[in-house]
């Protein structure tokens, strides 16, 4: 029965210890209305907390803080910016795929559209 029960708990214990560390460079791309988007998002994950800066692909645009958290296999995270002088917010809840994709639903405004992520992979060293 001990040994049993050693495995349970070893085995709850292994998987809360595999909690997804999304921190990265991320490329995200949506379609709002008919216009295709894309952000490209720095993520910075300590613990559940995220933190980073989001800039969409697009002539003038700048960087924006963001805050989020990460859930198991969730994460979300928002920012707010100004576009061609209208301010907006910005919010993505995401389901973690693997630790190089992500899904879900892009919140402009309030508005939502489906998202998918790719993290970027920097190159493998070559062995000669």
């Amino acid at each position: 029965m001990k040994i049993f029960l050693s495995v349970i708990v070893t085995s709850l214990g292994s998987g809360i210890a595999l909690a997804a560390d999304i921190s990265g460079d991320w490329k995200i791309e949506s379609t709002v209305g008919a216009t295709p988007i894309e952000v490209n998002c720095t993520l910075v994950q300590s613990a559940n907390e995220l933190s980073g800066i989001c800039t969409p692909v697009m002539a003038n645009a700048e960087s924006a803080e963001l805050t989020g958290s990460v859930n198991g296999s969730s994460a979300k995270w928002d920012y707010d910016v100004v576009f061609n002088g209208n301010p907006g917010h910005v919010g993505f809840v995401a389901d973690i795929i693997s630790d190089y994709v992500m899904s879900g639903t892009l919140l402009l405004s309030g508005s939502p559209s489906p998202f998918t992520a790719t993290k970027h992979v920097s190159e493998a060293p070559r062995r000669n």
